[in-house]
């Protein structure tokens, strides 16, 4: 059976922790106007972030809506800034190195050290054993549409609760999977 996520939440709430994901998420975007402002008073907003972290009064901001056209055309949802820094520290600290271990090798999507070279090179290897094993193979490429926006909820939350025991870190899983969407507005701009 799984190891399931038990007493963890308050172990890795720290101010210095949530400063280092501060850092993370700034990475790249550190000229971002929001970014700047919330660089302005970080130690103020760590604190109230930790506070209301800790004292389960926390709320996850709505998401920016938008849609990109490069390279094609795409809906982004955008969480404000002070929610990315919940983001890092919850899939940092609790979904990295609980769930990650357990999926199978070729997932390669958003996993350090895996990404679209080395699918590639991974791809490449299959092909060549398919090809010595039966000389004629077939290659489906596939991409299911809308695929995201369409989960269910109710059946993630389920799924989740039989790994994660850990009270906390269920109640900011709801709060980030239920918060609620801005209205859509159309963007030309590149991200």
């Amino acid at each position: 059976m799984p190891k399931t996520i038990r007493n963890q939440y308050d172990k890795y709430l720290t101010y210095e922790i949530l400063m280092l994901c501060h850092k993370k998420c700034r990475r790249g975007k550190a000229l971002r106007e929001n970014v700047v402002r919330f660089d302005l008073r970080k130690e103020d907003y760590i604190l109230y972030l930790y506070q209301s972290l800790k004292d389960g009064t926390y709320k996850h901001g709505s998401y920016k809506t938008f849609y990109v056209y490069e390279p094609k055309k795409r809906m982004i949802e955008a969480s404000k800034y002070i929610d990315r820094i919940v983001h890092r520290w919850y899939v940092d600290y609790f979904i990295i190195p609980n769930f990650v271990p357990q999926f199978i090798p070729t997932t390669y999507a958003c996993i350090k050290d895996r990404g679209m070279h080395y699918s590639a090179v991974d791809l490449q290897k299959a092909m060549k054993k398919a090809k010595k094993e039966w000389g004629e193979y077939y290659i489906l490429k596939m991409d299911i549409a809308k695929y995201f926006q369409n989960i269910d909820k109710e059946i993630l939350l389920k799924i989740l609760e039989r790994k994660i025991k850990d009270k906390k870190i269920m109640w900011l899983t709801k709060e980030i999977i239920y918060s609620k969407k801005e209205k859509v507005r159309d963007s030309n701009r590149k991200l």
